[in-house]
């Protein structure tokens, strides 16, 4: 098997990327990335009967594990990572001993070996919560060549510009975001979830279309497998035809107050499917679109609900380094762009 050649991520304030030299402690890891990577590339767990997308991965420190997607049921999958998280777990022992972030390897194509991998939104949620952001991710083509290593945290976003709240603004704006709970709730299917679980993650939204506003609420069955609520809008969009949006609300409200100040946490995989809404009109008009975002916290007054602080960022910013159609090259673009076009 050929050699790699590491390089490391760096992320910019600007949004962009680049990459560089590894540190001297990532130095001293080299020979690990290197098992990390022998070991995804003879990984045997992937079964992609659908995809046809064999994604053969690693994850461990002292030992390296093998791990892959596994596909079933109608075009459902289990991820790489995922698959990785559950190997991870079941040698949780030997990963407390250690006291060191676990590494993941990824065998990537070869046409983007000297790029970072690009886990899907739902891989990063499981990560961050089973891994947390320290987790380096080794990602290069089988036979050698460039292998970037990067931190979860190269993937994550929390950098939200907050927003002056003028009366101007208040005055065009929360009328309306005060009803969105109000709705939001009503369109709720959830009498599963513990409401004292990461009440920060709890969020409705409202996608404004051209032909009207779609509300969003978390979907939650007992088997755990919920849509969340800016899934719940696109689909809502969708299914009428209106395929283009602009503004986005996202409006998080808990009743002690606790998180007044701290914008809701959107789920990863909610951003994903964000993303690919957007990358739809962007492929129908043949131009690109970064549609604004707005976060807003309200807090609970004795006269009722009121907006306590905004944030915004965009459709673009917080999903770095997105997994997106793109991302399999420019045939499979255009099959995309013209199964969107027959939807109008």
């Amino acid at each position: 098997m050929n050699g790699w050649q590491f390089k490391a991520v760096q992320r910019h304030p600007s949004g962009n990327w680049s990459l560089s030299y590894i540190t001297l402690d990532q130095q001293s890891r080299v020979h690990k990335y290197i098992k990390a990577l022998e070991v995804a590339a003879q990984s045997q767990v992937p079964d992609p009967k659908f995809s046809r997308y064999f994604c053969r991965e690693s994850i461990g420190y002292r030992t390296m594990h093998e791990a892959g997607n596994v596909e079933y049921g109608l075009c459902c999958a289990l991820h790489g990572e995922e698959s990785a998280v559950a190997v991870f777990r079941a040698s949780l022992k030997e990963s407390q001993e250690i006291g060191q972030a676990p590494i993941m390897g990824i065998i990537a194509d070869d046409s983007e070996g000297d790029k970072p991998a690009n886990p899907c939104g739902n891989c990063r949620d499981i990560m961050l919560d089973a891994l947390g952001p320290e987790l380096e991710i080794v990602s290069g083509p089988a036979g050698g060549g460039v292998a970037v290593v990067a931190k979860l945290s190269d993937y994550l976003f929390d950098g939200y510009v907050p927003e002056d709240l003028r009366k101007d603004w208040l005055d065009l704006f929360q009328p309306d975001i005060l009803d969105i709970p109000y709705w939001g709730n009503r369109c709720a299917y959830d009498g599963y979830s513990p409401a004292d679980v990461h009440p920060e993650r709890r969020y409705y939204v409202r996608i404004t279309g051209r032909s009207g506003t779609y509300i969003g609420a978390l979907d939650l069955m007992c088997d755990y497998h919920p849509i969340y609520p800016l899934r719940d809008a696109i689909r809502q969009a969708r299914r009428v035809g209106d395929l283009h949006f602009g503004a986005v609300f996202i409006v998080g409200q808990d009743t002690s107050n606790e998180f007044a100040n701290i914008p809701p946490h959107v789920m990863y995989k909610d951003r994903q499917h964000l993303m690919e809404f957007n990358l739809g009109q962007e492929l129908l008009d043949g131009k690109e679109f970064d549609p604004p975002v707005i976060l807003v916290r309200l807090k609970q007054t004795p006269s009722g609900s009121e907006i306590s602080r905004v944030w915004r960022t965009s459709v673009k910013e917080w999903l770095p380094f997105p997994f997106s159609p793109r991302n399999f090259g420019p045939e499979f673009v255009s099959g995309f762009t013209q199964y969107l076009k027959s939807r109008q």
